[in-house]
């Protein structure tokens, strides 16, 4: 997953244009990096049709859409309906075609799509392990998030990286049936407590942005073991959603560690869900980076660290 952490190390440039609204270098920043990365293209596409959009150069964007799908690709209509750079999009009878399209490719590669689970296994010490479970970003994979969450394993964790099995384009997935992800997170945790020795007393349960949303609810729901969430940029959550959950008491309540990007959209957000669960008896510590966007840190290994030494102590600071 070299090239992976690689092309979002070099997306970078993309999102600090885009942030600051200047979309005409955002998308000479996506041709470079559609050029240099073939293996990206699905997101490089979508990127392009979504800077192009916001430009007002609709027949360049439904070109792009069309030159995507004539090569076989696809994406999902809830991908398409959710951005809203394709708002100015929606209703155009070319738009429409297109996603008639996607929704077919799509229904057909879902009909085979199924959860999956990734192991990485501590390098020494026998069982039971700690365990660390990782749920993806929305449009990833298991495999192309893995590689931030299995330095835990240096720490003697054993980590479990799930994969859903709602496809938002060819290899890439979300967890927007959110039921539906909790259904299948909880079934891919059970077949790891099969296969492997489990010291359930230190199950964490982490994400990045729509997975952290979701490694918050398994937390704070009590549906999933955990004694402590770690989200990274996590994606929304309902004010009410967040009070249901946080009124499920738990003779032991989860712990809180939210990782934070500065320039980030939703950095408020993240704010006030530290300061909400604070106020509500459980114990929360907000790591921020100010130069940080929507991504991981760089240096996420450390955040890691900190974040399971807190989950193991009295500190409620």
């Amino acid at each position: 997953m070299t090239d992976e952490r690689e092309f979002f190390r070099r997306s970078r440039e993309m999102m600090d244009c885009y942030g600051r609204g200047d979309y005409a270098a955002a998308l000479s920043a996506t041709e470079r990096l559609a050029a240099e990365f073939p293996t990206q293209s699905a997101r490089t596409g979508f990127w392009r049709i979504c800077l192009l959009s916001r430009l007002q150069k609709m027949d360049e964007a439904l070109q792009v859409f069309r030159e995507a799908l004539n090569a076989g690709m696809w994406w999902s209509e809830s991908t398409l309906r959710s951005d809203p750079d394709l708002e100015p999009l929606q209703g155009d009878p070319g738009f429409e075609g297109m996603v008639a399209v996607c929704r077919e490719r799509h229904a057909a590669a879902q009909q085979g799509s199924c959860p999956a689970l990734f192991i990485r296994e501590p390098g020494k010490a026998a069982g039971p392990w700690p365990v660390l479970v990782a749920l993806h970003a929305m449009s990833s994979s298991a495999e192309a998030d893995l590689s931030h969450w299995e330095t835990a394993c240096e720490k003697g964790w054993l980590v479990a990286a799930v994969q859903s099995s709602q496809m938002a384009w060819p290899g890439a997935y979300s967890w927007s049936d959110r039921d539906l992800g909790q259904a299948e997170a909880l079934q891919q945790y059970g077949r790891l407590c099969e296969r492997y020795p489990i010291d359930r007393s230190r199950v964490v349960v982490g994400g990045f942005s729509q997975g952290g949303a979701l490694a918050i609810r398994l937390a704070l729901n009590g549906s999933l073991p955990a004694c402590g969430f770690l989200a990274v940029c996590p994606g929304r959550i309902e004010p009410a959603l967040l009070a249901e959950w946080t009124a499920s008491r738990r003779e032991v309540q989860p712990r809180g560690y939210l990782v934070a990007g500065g320039r980030d959209p939703r950095h408020d957000f993240f704010l006030q869900v530290c300061g909400y669960l604070s106020q509500h008896g459980i114990a929360c510590r907000l790591e921020d980076h100010p130069e940080l966007g929507h991504e991981f840190p760089p240096d996420f290994g450390k955040s890691l660290e900190k974040a399971l030494k807190f989950f193991a102590s009295k500190d409620t600071n």
